[in-house]
């Protein structure tokens, strides 16, 4: 059973970092960058849980239904959200998914932009899987450690 659970995540964790092929399924991390990316509030009422939490690079949170409202009016407005470098952990049906990339936007209030460390956790709802929560913190790169993955394994 353990080696199921360890095959199955991984095989998550592939399909999450998979450039997406002709035959690739679109994964639930891309669907969400893309429809945040393109303010497709009908593409975020389907892929958000009905608790989705919202934390964005500037700490403050949201629910599902503020998010969606500041997506759509267009208060936030992401250009670049890419999410690179993914490692996923699975506990029972839940997912936790880390990454780093670039996010640039505008925001009311202002977002900080550029490097960012990523988690979401996608959860199974009634046998559909959705985002419950997603949090972007800004990495302060160093010298020794340009994009914040320096003490993994």
């Amino acid at each position: 059973m353990k080696k199921m659970l360890i095959a199955a995540a991984c095989a998550a964790a592939l399909s999450l970092t998979a450039g997406g092929g002709a035959h690739a399924r679109p994964d639930l991390v891309e669907l969400y960058t893309e429809a945040v990316r393109t303010a497709d509030a009908a593409a975020l009422e389907r892929l958000l849980a009905p608790n989705y939490w919202h934390v964005g690079a500037n700490g403050h949170i949201q629910d599902k239904e503020h998010f969606i409202e500041s997506v759509k009016s267009g208060k936030m407005v992401i250009k670049t959200l890419h999410i690179r470098n993914v490692r996923a952990s699975m506990v029972g049906k839940t997912m936790v998914v880390t990454g780093n990339g670039i996010m640039q936007g505008t925001s009311e209030p202002p977002l900080p932009e550029g490097l960012m460390r990523y988690t979401l956790v996608l959860g199974d709802n009634g046998g559909r899987q959705q985002v419950v929560l997603f949090q972007a913190t800004p990495v302060m790169p160093t010298a020794d450690c340009k994009d914040g993955n320096c003490a993994l394994r």
